[in-house]
């Protein structure tokens, strides 16, 4: 398998080849292609934008994100531009009888416009359906054949179970988000394939990025014991950019004192500075009247000490 490393210079090329190549090629993303259809769209996208913004939904992005009135003009322009496109411009499905009410829609796609208020208003182009399911679903070719929480497609569809996003938003200091894990796929996947290597913004980022990436990520793998990322993210690089992007935006202070470097990189390419959503994780901390009990697990369940990590 290819490193970081090595692919990186191909994603790189890939970015140059964008910018100067007249003749769109097989592996661009398709919003790099420039047709009529795309022009009717840009243009339903640019009414859209100009539309007010529910008072609903202001009410709803003030009770979600605490840190709003912090934010400057620009990310609060690109939060609710965001918003907007996620809200109408994606299509949205409940999976298996599930009833998909407003609220949660906007539930999630509040944690999209959240990650994305600093992108680029085309970061999600990939993106064409949210399947939300009532419960955390399974797949007969899982390997892991446990409850799935969320899982992203190349084709444009992200499928979350309500549930477990429900935990994830409770909890925000257990570095678990399965909206930010998934949407984190399908920007990665804006560069044409899942390998931990989103379409950076320009050419000499790509250089640093694989280096710091390769560094944690073999990290991980080498001494799980002493990791302070999810080990989710030692099963391959497109999960290590996903569960690095849930720590960024979820524990921004634990992973700036762990990895400062990789910190710097996830800050360089989402252009913001995280914010700190206060959480109370009391169910999720030792029984007082048993200190020796094992707390309640939030997110994914985590490996113990003698666990094989099947996917090494």
């Amino acid at each position: 398998m290819a490193s970081i490393l090595e692919r990186v210079h191909s994603a790189s090329h890939r970015a140059i080849v964008h910018v100067i190549s007249a003749t769109p090629r097989a592996f661009c993303p398709p919003y790099h292609r420039v047709t009529m259809f795309g022009l009717f769209k840009r243009f339903r996208r640019n009414a859209l934008l100009k539309e007010p913004l529910p008072s609903s939904w202001q009410q709803a992005l003030g009770d979600a994100l605490p840190f709003l009135e912090t934010l400057n003009t620009g990310e609060r322009l690109g939060l609710e531009s965001h918003l907007k496109i996620l809200m109408k411009q994606k299509h949205w499905v409940g999976a298996g009888g599930f009833e998909l009410h407003d609220d949660i829609r906007l539930t999630i796609a509040i944690q999209g416009a959240r990650m994305a208020r600093a992108l680029p208003l085309d970061a999600f182009e990939r993106l064409s359906e949210f399947v939300v399911y009532g419960e955390d679903f399974t797949r007969p070719d899982d390997a892991f054949g446990g409850p799935i929480h969320g899982e992203a497609h190349p084709f444009g569809t992200v499928v979350l179970s309500w549930p477990a996003c429900q935990e994830g938003l409770a909890y925000p200091c257990s570095g678990f988000n399965p909206i930010l894990h998934e949407l984190a796929h399908v920007l990665d996947v804006s560069s044409g394939y899942f390998d931990g290597t989103p379409l950076l913004h320009r050419g000499e980022d790509y250089e640093p990025w694989a280096r710091v990436f390769q560094h944690y990520f073999d990290a991980l793998r080498q001494n799980p014991e002493q990791a302070f990322l999810d080990l989710y993210g030692a099963e391959d690089e497109a999960e290590f950019f996903a569960v690095a992007t849930e720590a960024f935006f979820e524990l921004p202070d634990g992973l700036l004192d762990e990895a400062p470097d990789l910190y710097e990189e996830l800050r360089r390419f989402y252009r913001l500075k995280p914010h700190i959503i206060p959480c109370s994780c009391t169910s999720h901390e030792p029984d007082e009247d048993d200190p020796d009990a094992e707390p309640d697990e939030v997110g994914r369940p985590l490996f113990g000490p003698g666990d094989p990590l099947d996917f090494l």
